[in-house]
C-alpha cells in the first residue's frame, strides 16, 4: 500500500506540556513508543516525511521552518560517541567546540574560562589532558566520553536547551547516576533526557 492511499500514522498525538527553565526532564518508555520522534520534534530535526501540526515554542518563540536558528538553540545529542577526534584531549575537544560557536571578538580568556568551568561541572577536570581515544587509541572511559559528548553540545552560548537520546546506554549504573547528577548541576538550560528501563 502506498503512503498516499493509507490512513495517516500518528507517532505522537494529542501531546501538550510545558517544561520550566532550569529543569531536568526524563522521558522513559519502551523502544516502540516514539521517544526519538518526540526529541526530534522538540529539537527541530524531523525528517521530510514527518508532518508536524500544532506549535512548539521556546519562551513564546514558535519553531517554524523558516527559522534556521532553532537547531542552534537546541542541540541534539545522539546515542553515539564515535564522532570525536580520538587524538585530541578532552580540553582540546571542548576548546575546539567553544571556538566554533564563539564570535570573532570573544577573548581567549573567556573561552578558556568557559572550558575550565565545564570541565569541573562535568567532573572531567582530572582527565582534561587525556586523549579522548577510540578502539585503536586508549583514552578516557566510556562514561567520561558520554560527558564529553554532552559538554560539546552545551558549550554554545546560544544553546537554550538540549535533547539527549539514550544518554546512559552502555554505561554502568554508577556512571549513569554520575552523568545525570552532572547534568543536573549544569542545567542552567532545560535538559531533556531519554532512555529506557531495563529489568
Amino acid at each position: 500500500m502506498s503512503t498516499e492511499s493509507r490512513d495517516p500514522l500518528y507517532a505522537l498525538n494529542n501531546i501538550s506540556g510545558v517544561l520550566p527553565s532550569g529543569q531536568l526532564c526524563l522521558v522513559l518508555g519502551s523502544n516502540d513508543e516514539s521517544k526519538s520522534t518526540l526529541l526530534r520534534a522538540l529539537s527541530g530535526r524531523l525528517s521530510e516525511q514527518d508532518k508536524q501540526a500544532g506549535t512548539i515554542a521556546l519562551n513564546g518563540l514558535p519553531m517554524i521552518e523558516s527559522y534556521q536558528g532553532w537547531k542552534r538553540l537546541c542541540p541534539y545529542v545522539s546515542p553515539s560517541d564515535q564522532d570525536h577526534a580520538p587524538v585530541l584531549t578532552v580540553r582540546e575537544t571542548f576548546e575546539f567546540a567553544r571556538r566554533c560557536t564563539a564570535s570573532d571578538d570573544t577573548p581567549n580568556q573567556v573561552i578558556e574560562q568557559d572550558v575550565n568551568e565545564l570541565l569541573v561541572s562535568l567532573g572531567l577536570d582530572h582527565v582534561a589532558d587525556t586523549v579522548v581515544g577510540d578502539e585503536n587509541l586508549r583514552g578516557i572511559s566510556g562514561g567520561q566520553k558520554r560527558r564529553v559528548t554532552v559538554g560539546e553540545m552545551i558549550l554554545d552560548k546560544n544553546c537554550k536547551y538540549v535533547c539527549l537520546e539514550n544518554i546512559t546506554d552502555g554505561l554502568s549504573s554508577t556512571d549513569s547516576v554520575k552523568l545525570i547528577q552532572d547534568l543536573a548541576n549544569v542545567s542552567f538550560i532545560c535538559v531533556l533526557f531519554i532512555g529506557h528501563v531495563g529489568v
